[in-house]
């Protein structure tokens, strides 16, 4: 990975898991994970997920954080040595399939598995497959929580309902995403059922900013994480989208911080990101 691209990552991973962590630490609690000892973070990344398993597990926990990208593990290991966790948990760079064959046929099951974003189609070309793995890896009564931050149904630019409407879309064809169809990112409840889990459940844990500035978090998160996402979609497959000229040009004006008409300027600016929760037991 090339030092531009490192940074650029770390940047994301950082301001995401910065804005997240309140809904996810809300979510891990709902899992009832005290007194389960093995447990597996599924594409941990920066670790969010990974420290708020190991709160809510107790001492007596391990936690497995498993990432493909070796590079992100650093991130990971700090965060979970900042925050005091560091003796619960165990990190492995590998593939996420691999691991889990290796619990299933070593009868080693694991006692809950966290998913955070891991589990859509931009990283797996068939999801269900990877639930149906998740799901024979649990131990009996072990629990599958895939938790989204539902980017594709937050209201990024509240009263510009058809620019944002057409960015979403900008979005998932630049990302080269299924419009709809077994594969879609909605269809974590499906993969679940498919996988035969039971007591499968929904959960909703609304991330909001207002005013902006009072979340010392939802500012970089714009900035370094959202806008130059959906600027870049807007330019490369806006047009695709319903976009035109004069629609790509106002969010530049929209979207560009300092500028006159920067969106966050405006007093009556808020966000809401509605992070979703998705749950099933063996």
């Amino acid at each position: 990975m090339t030092e531009l691209r490192r940074t650029g990552l770390v940047t994301y991973l950082l301001s995401n898991r910065a804005f997240v962590a309140p809904a996810v630490e809300r979510a891990v609690e709902t899992l009832g994970l005290s007194g389960r000892r093995r447990l597996l973070d599924a594409g941990t990344g920066a670790g969010g997920g990974l420290v708020a398993l190991a709160r809510a597990a107790g001492p007596d926990s391990e936690v497995l954080g498993v990432d493909l990208n070796p590079d992100v593990l650093s991130l990971a290991r700090t965060h979970a040595e900042e925050e005091g966790v560091a003796d619960r948990v165990r990190l492995r760079a590998g593939d996420l399939l691999a691991t889990l064959d290796e619990a299933t046929g070593s009868g080693v099951a694991f006692d809950a598995i966290w998913g955070s974003d891991v589990v859509w189609p931009g990283n797996f070309e068939d999801p269900a497959a990877v639930v149906a793995a998740m799901a024979g890896a649990l131990a009996p009564d072990g629990v599958l929580g895939l938790f989204t931050s539902n980017y594709y149904q937050s209201m990024f630019l509240p009263g510009h309902a058809r620019l944002q409407r057409a960015l979403r879309t900008a979005s998932e064809l630049n990302w080269g995403l299924p419009g709809g169809g077994e594969r879609h990112y909605d269809r974590h409840v499906h993969w679940m059922v498919a996988a035969g889990l039971r007591d499968i459940r929904v959960q909703v844990f609304p991330r909001v900013a207002f005013p902006v500035d009072d979340d010392p978090t939802a500012r970089p998160y714009l900035e370094r994480v959202v806008w130059p996402e959906l600027l870049e979609a807007a330019r490369s497959r806006g047009a695709e989208a319903g976009l035109g000229d004069e629609d790509i040009r106002l969010l530049g004006t929209l979207l560009t911080p300092g500028g006159q008409g920067y969106v966050l300027d405006d007093p009556g600016y808020y966000l809401v990101h509605p992070t979703l929760l998705v749950t099933g037991r063996r």
